[in-house]
């Protein structure tokens, strides 16, 4: 894999297993509840005829592809999935993720889609058999859930219990009196329902990851970005179409509160951080990242399969001494892909991203961004936030 300048990955993998086996011997591992279909069947069963029917399904992280449900959705109707457990890469150093990271579904032949948060609900379309996945590795080839056979399907240890609840009247009124009876799952289904958290205008989720509620107007300056993100990722897109010249420049300003981190981010069970990056018309990213440890000016390859022919990371910031302040960033795009990247330069730039992955440590991050900027000599394009 080529690293440009990182240091070893030695140092960085053991001290990232001395921190996980030390929260291991503390009791601090993430173990997800044991009355999970407990508290479901209890609060449904209160509910009589509101609930039409709820079916079970047990998704292992197997090599399978995609996991026939046996539930036939109709069409047109609102579905609620609620779901629980871990997929693990590493069960011994508590390296895994939820749900709201890994599980997917998609209706008949239709697009694929990803679960928000641990319990959501999704409209059913034109009705089909309910197919679900975990994707624990690989990367989907397309948004019929095809997966890239570069990088095959790896069984890993635990999996997904999920719940598939249809209703018989109103959906939002049954998630409604199901949340009255057990808040944790269907509270935050009833929240997803009646007040979905929407990224900005103009920018969108990548497709690969799947819809998240990390990116989001803040609340209280409308010109600003916030993002938030635990034991999550997600990459929020705003697609452009400008020549990429010599003196192209992206300018932003953030304010970072906490960093995911506290390890080297160039490994891939560190490999948590927050940046902004921009995409090129020659499939490639470079994202300038605020590290809580790497020194400024390293450079190196994404450290994750799919990624690592695709993504560049230049550390702009770095330690935790300048958290809590507004920054400003200028860099010029065409010489840090030239050191970065090399090759013939690309044509034009096709996006900003915003990226916050917190899904190998389960950590947190908070950030704000405003004034995101692309500008050269033929003018300068304001990105809306």
């Amino acid at each position: 894999m080529p690293i440009r300048n990182a240091p070893s990955a030695l140092p960085t993998t053991l001290r990232f297993m001395g921190s996980r086996l030390a929260r291991r011997l503390k009791g601090e591992a993430d173990v997800p509840p044991t009355d999970f279909r407990a508290r479901i069947e209890q609060a449904l069963a209160k509910l009589g005829d509101a609930v039409l029917r709820c079916d079970w399904v047990k998704v292992p992280a197997t090599t399978a592809p995609w996991i026939d449900s046996g539930v036939v959705l109709p069409s047109g109707q609102t579905i609620s999935l609620l779901a629980n457990g871990m997929v693990y890469a590493s069960s011994a150093l508590d390296v895994g993720f939820q749900p709201k990271v890994g599980l997917w579904h998609r209706v008949g032949d239709g697009e694929l889609a990803k679960i928000v948060g641990n319990a959501s609900s999704f409209d059913s379309g034109a009705g089909g058999t309910l197919w679900l996945t975990s994707k624990p590795s690989g990367e989907f080839a397309d948004r019929k859930g095809a997966f890239e056979p570069k990088y095959p399907r790896v069984k890993f240890p635990g999996e997904f219990e999920v719940a598939v609840v249809q209703w018989r009247g109103d959906a939002t009124q049954g998630v409604q009196a199901a949340a009255t009876i057990e808040p944790q799952w269907f509270g935050t289904a009833l929240k997803r329902l009646q007040s979905p958290v929407a990224p900005p205008a103009g920018w969108h989720y990548l497709w690969r990851l799947g819809q998240g509620e990390i990116f989001q107007p803040c609340d209280t300056k409308k010109d600003e970005l916030c993002c938030h993100t635990s034991a999550d990722v997600g990459i929020l897109q705003y697609p452009v179409d400008v020549p990429l010249t010599a003196d192209s420049e992206v300018q932003w300003s953030w304010l970072v509160e906490q960093l995911p981190s506290k390890l080297p981010e160039h490994i891939e069970p560190t490999h948590d951080y927050l940046s902004l990056a921009v995409e090129f018309d020659n499939g490639l990213d470079l994202t300038w990242m605020w590290s809580a440890a790497l020194p400024v000016d390293t450079i190196f390859q994404c450290p994750l399969a799919w990624w690592n022919e695709r993504e560049t990371h230049w550390v702009v910031r770095s330690g935790t001494e300048q958290l809590g302040r507004w920054l400003d960033e200028r860099r010029n795009i065409a010489d840090d892909y030239r050191k970065a990247i090399g090759g013939e330069l690309p044509k034009k730039i096709v996006g900003v991203w915003l990226i916050a992955n917190t899904v190998f440590q389960r950590g947190e991050g908070k950030c704000r961004y405003r004034d995101i900027v692309l500008e050269d000599g033929q003018g300068r394009l304001k990105i809306a936030s």
